[in-house]
């Protein structure tokens, strides 16, 4: 059973509408609880600033050195 292109296009065009709704909804319940918007900013502070001392310690390899 073959489905006309015209289909197809409805069906691709209704999932994208089902993921915008669906993403917004999380949006909606992420920003309406601040604990959680608090929660995700404080750890990716967190992180952010644990990669930022990482790099800033780290050693640059000497460039003549061919060792792993």
């Amino acid at each position: 059973m073959k489905i006309s292109k015209i289909k197809q296009k409805h069906q691709r065009g209704q999932s994208m509408v089902e993921y915008v709704v669906i993403v917004g909804a999380i949006i909606a319940a992420l920003y309406s609880a601040d604990d959680v918007m608090k929660l995700m900013r404080d750890t990716m502070k967190g992180s952010q600033e644990g990669y930022s001392y990482a790099i800033s310690i780290a050693e640059l390899p000497d460039e003549n050195d061919t060792t792993p």
